[in-house]
């Protein structure tokens, strides 16, 4: 209880919520599918040869911070470490965690280093109720090789993870950050200009781009522009594209360009291309990417899923370049996305079986033979005698979607009586019985 004071009175209120807004607890069904799909993602990472890192918790401000974001150090959460004095913040993001990690603590080590996760990051919204606070992430690294077969990999790897979920018809959209700024600075390095300029390539206003780009001179731009921004392509009609304009462009897109082209002719071959789509406006969702990025999208979902992206700088800021590339699933979003959908793998598969009070060994007994054989048996008093109402298994079926089907002990007729949420109820004289039906399989 919280005592308040309103002059000389007390007045006792209870809190006004239990749970701080933008965070909440996983309950039940949803628990199970994080748990299960975690794993299977991680068991799929390994065949890769991805290891699991279990990441701390906090982190020294003036440790991880050279490598944030500077729109995140605004969404920090912050302590002051009892020991040391020294600021803590909460895990904000997993990859400058493990840029950090990988860059003072194994860049001795041969490379490449591959390694998987499952966490949550902690960022402060403002309050804002709509916004999550607490998202849940799966997702790896693969630090030291710069190459395209390393871009190509976590593709491929983002893709085929996407089936386990599943998130049916979801399509990559993909883009290039050195190729981005490479044709943004040719266009103007003036900084007050360039704002203008990069919030009409970004925001797909193709019209509004070529207003802005010089009159006279560099019409390689305007043939760029004309190309390219606002669209949404297929990945060998992008690489048909850049082909076809790269040996016109100035030197510093000809490069960009160039390694673009050889990582379109990968996600190509990949047995995944049909997902992909290129979109070279796509806006980064970090500013420490320096080479091919992309999100990952499903129908239903109200922002991108998974997201991802080659970061050969981030390095730096912890005192170690080290070339780098990795994705994350935003496990939080995906969870809100299949619940829209009813998605396969969610139907439920408990067994309540109530007992009279004072006599719980037949149920007991029969939770035992279900469970050695493998089915999910719940036990609990009847509370119909207590309560004085008859206690309905329509009713329990209605209120714990967990539920697959209830068990119960009529004594009035000396029956149990099986109901599950598709098929008609069943009734026995003896609790075996009712054992029988649900082990043949030919009730829920």
């Amino acid at each position: 209880m919280v005592n308040r004071k309103k002059g000389a009175e007390k007045i006792d209120r209870p809190p006004t919520k239990t749970t701080p807004t933008g965070v909440s607890p996983v309950f039940s069904r949803t628990a199970r599918f994080r748990r299960e799909t975690t794993r299977q993602l991680l068991d799929h990472f390994f065949l890769w040869g991805y290891r699991e890192i279990i990441l701390p918790s906090f982190e020294y401000l003036d440790a991880i911070s050279p490598g944030l974001p500077p729109a995140l150090l605004t969404k920090l959460y912050l302590m002051q470490d009892r020991g040391s004095g020294q600021v803590l913040v909460l895990r904000p993001d997993a990859t400058a965690q493990i840029a950090r990690l990988t860059t003072q603590s194994f860049r001795d080590r041969q490379l490449p280093l591959r390694f998987c996760y499952s966490t949550s990051v902690f960022r402060d919204e403002n309050h804002q109720a709509s916004i999550d606070r607490e998202l849940h992430q799966t997702g790896l690294e693969l630090i030291g090789d710069p190459s395209v077969v390393s871009d190509g990999e976590i593709l491929d790897l983002c893709l085929s993870g996407a089936e386990i979920f599943p998130l049916r018809d979801s399509l990559l959209l993909l883009s290039h950050a050195g190729l981005q700024e490479a044709f943004l600075r040719e266009i103007s390095e003036d900084s007050d200009r360039s704002k203008e300029i990069r919030a009409a390539f970004h925001s797909r206003n193709p019209d509004r781009l070529r207003a802005l780009l010089p009159s006279q001179g560099k019409t390689f731009l305007r043939k760029m522009a004309d190309a390219l921004a606002g669209g949404v392509f297929g990945v060998e009609e992008f690489r048909s594209i850049l082909a076809k304009l790269r040996p016109d462009g100035p030197p510093r897109l000809q490069e960009e360009m160039e390694g673009f082209i050889e990582l379109l002719a990968a996600a190509s071959a990949s047995p995944h291309a049909s997902s992909v789509r290129v979109d070279f406006a796509l806006p980064p969702s970090s500013p420490y990417y320096t080479g091919m990025f992309f999100q990952l999208f499903a129908p239903d979902s109200s922002t991108h899923l998974a997201s991802g992206g080659r970061y050969d700088r981030l390095g730096q800021a912890f005192g170690h370049d080290l070339p780098a590339v990795g994705f994350a699933y935003h496990i939080t979003h995906i969870e809100e996305t299949l619940r829209k959908r009813e998605a396969p793998g969610e139907t439920p598969t408990l067994v309540l079986a109530c007992h009279a009070p004072g006599n719980p060994s037949p149920v007991q007994s029969f939770a035992r033979t279900l469970r050695r054989a493998g089915r999910a048996v719940m036990t609990a008093p009847d509370p119909s005698s207590d309560s004085g109402l008859p206690l309905s298994a329509k009713g329990i079926l209605a209120d714990h979607e967990d539920i697959a089907a209830v068990v119960l002990y009529d004594s009035g007729n000396d029956l149990w009586t099986l109901t599950g949420r598709s098929k008609d109820h069943r009734t026995a004289r003896s609790i075996e019985e009712i054992a029988g039906f649900l082990l043949s399989g030919d009730f829920a």
